[in-house]
Order: structure tokens, then sequence, then C-alpha cells
């Protein structure tokens, strides 16, 4: 027979048992809503501005690229190697330059990361990289501080007065960066910069999905606006 201090250990150890399989339960439900909400708020950024993305080949036809004056190209900065940019922001700029010879903006803004050149530096590879490709540096401005696609688009509207562009950037990163400009009334197209042959990681779309997500609330609060 058994004692009833063992069939409590045993009834303990089921009702235990059970909140923990609850819990783990209601915790997975959470994380599936999360995402479900996260999939919607990407598939939000992406279908407000597919139709006004385009590759290079598909701006380039004078049917798009022709139609309408912009004030600016918009080239977003990312990683450099000591004094030259990376390949994904070489392509970036080749395409913005590209972009700029069409004659459909006026000048090139860069932006990126210059808070601290000393340390490091985006603009001036940036810029030098435009100048070697054909783009006359009176027609090039620069700043410094756009330190993230929000920062630099809300930058782009209040300190150099933008109110149309096109958005120059990586594939996986233009439509956030149309999304933010509109944001701030900007009217911008987006135009996929050329891949000459480096490789997008998994973390580069990992992180666009969560930052995708980021700068939709950014966008409602407006945050140093």
């Amino acid at each position: 027979m058994k004692s009833p201090k063992n069939q409590n250990n045993k009834t303990v150890k089921k009702t235990t048992g059970r909140k923990i399989f609850e819990l783990f339960v209601a915790i997975a439900l959470i994380c599936l809503a999360v995402f479900f909400v996260m999939l919607c708020m990407n598939a939000h950024v992406v279908n407000s501005t597919k139709v006004d993305l385009y590759t290079w080949e598909e701006f380039e036809e004078p049917s798009v690229s022709g139609t309408t004056h912009y004030e600016a190209v918009i080239v977003l900065g990312c990683a450099v190697w000591g004094d030259y940019p990376s390949p994904m922001l070489a392509d970036r700029l080749r395409t913005a330059a590209l972009v700029y010879k069409t004659g459909c903006a006026d000048y090139v803004l860069v932006s990126g990361d210059g808070k601290d050149p000393e340390k490091y530096d985006e603009i001036v590879p940036m810029r030098d990289f435009l100048i070697s490709e054909g783009v006359p540096a009176d027609a090039i401005k620069c700043d410094p501080l756009g330190l993230s696609t929000y920062d630099t688009m809300l930058r782009a509207e209040r300190e150099f007065d933008i109110s149309s562009a096109v958005v120059v950037t990586t594939g996986f990163h233009v439509a956030r960066s149309v999304y933010d400009s509109r944001a701030f009334g900007i009217e911008s197209v987006g135009v996929e910069a050329i891949n000459t042959g480096y490789e997008i990681k998994p973390y580069n779309y990992c992180r666009e999905f969560v930052a995708r997500c980021k700068d939709i609330f950014y966008a409602l609060i407006k945050p140093g606006y």
C-alpha cells in the first residue's frame, strides 16, 4: 500500500509538470502571435512601396527615369574597409552614380556614419568613390549623421530640405528606405543597387525583418523630429 506521502509527492509532480507544460504552450503561442504580427508589418512595408521599386535596368529606361525630376539621389551608407567602401557599399555607389547620370536629379546625398571620422568614417570614402565614378564634386552633398535609415530620412527632410528623391540601396533594404523617406513627406522611388558578386548573408535579412517593424513605430511617433 502506497503511503500518503508518496501519493502527495506524485500529485505535486503531476501538478508541477502540467503547469510547466501550460507555461511552455502559452509562451509558444505568444511567440507565434508576435511573429505573425511582425510578418504583417513586414508585408505592409513591402506592399506599400513595391510599385515604386526598380532594378537599375528598369530605372534606366527613359520611360521611368525620364518622366519625373527629383531633387536628390540619396545613397545610404554601410561598412567601409579602411578607406575603401565594402563591396556592398561600392555597388550602392556605382548605382547611385548611374542614376545621377540619367539626369533625373540635381545632386547626390551620401548619408552614413561620419560622426567621429578619426575613428570611423563612411562619408569620405563614399564621396571619393562617387567622384571616381564621374559624379562632379559639387554635385555631392554629405550627411555624416545618417547613423540609421530613419536618421537619414529625417535629416534629408529637416537638414537638407529634400522633398523628392531617388533612394539607392541594397535590394533587401530598399523597401524600408523608401518607406522611411515617405514618413517624412519625401516623394520617393527606390532603385535596387546592382550586385557585382558580393554575398548577402542571412543575417542581413534577419536584421532587416526586425528593422522594418522598428521603423513602422518610428514612423508613427517620429522620435527626434
